[in-house]
Parts: C-alpha cells; sequence; structure tokens
C-alpha cells in the first residue's frame, strides 16, 4: 500500500496540546477495516463517503434534487457549484456500500428500483 498522507489537526489546549496524525491514529488502526475492499486509501473513503452525505444531507432536508446534488466547496471551471447526477449519486451509494461489503452491493444493485426510475424519469 501507498505510504499515507499524514493529515491531521490539533487537540487540547495550552501546553498539552498535541498535532493529531488522523491516518496513523485512525485509520491504519482502526477504521480501514470498516472498508476492507476500498484499496486501503483513506482520500478513497472519504470522497465517497462525503458525496453520499451530501446525497443524504439534501434529501434528509426535504430539498429538491431534481438538478442534481450539489457538492459543498467544489466548483466548476465557471465558479459554479458542482453537481452529481442522481444517477452518478446512486454509484456512489454502491460503491461505499461495496467497500464495506461486496455480497451486500451485489445484492442492493440487484433489488435498487433507483436505476429504472431514473431511466423512465423524464
Amino acid at each position: 500500500m501507498d505510504e499515507p498522507a499524514r493529515q491531521g489537526g490539533t487537540r487540547g489546549d495550552g501546553p498539552y496540546r498535541k498535532n493529531v496524525d488522523y491516518d496513523s491514529t485512525l485509520w491504519w488502526k482502526a477504521l480501514h477495516k470498516a472498508f476492507p475492499n476500498s484499496g486501503g486509501k483513506r482520500t478513497t473513503v472519504f470522497t465517497t463517503a462525503s458525496h453520499v452525505r451530501s446525497l443524504r444531507n439534501r434529501a434528509a432536508h426535504h430539498e429538491p434534487l431534481i438538478d442534481g446534488v450539489p457538492l459543498p466547496d467544489q466548483t466548476d471551471r465557471r465558479g459554479r457549484t458542482r453537481r452529481l447526477t442522481l444517477a452518478d449519486a446512486h454509484a456512489e451509494v454502491l460503491r461505499l456500500v461495496e467497500y464495506i461489503d461486496k455480497d451486500v452491493a451485489t445484492w442492493l444493485g440487484q433489488t435498487s428500483r433507483v436505476s429504472e426510475l431514473l431511466r423512465t424519469w423524464p
């Protein structure tokens, strides 16, 4: 596996303030085991999970999805907010599930009606 990127933040106050390296303290010790099919890269899981979270937030707040799912803090060349189509957002959900369990992702892909509904959507 590639050498993990060192990213993190700080925790604590005053003389107890310490740098936190999320790759070594969380990802490599535990979290990568929750996503065994992700290829081991935290950024891969983070990107997919962020897209799924954007879809979830939009739906949970009863906001329109007809124009796709806006991705916070991402813009195109014209400065417009980048959006995922609903088909791409659905693919991201399936991808995140696959990172966790390939069999469940296969089952979900076979039983979900989302793709069918998107194809027949005007």
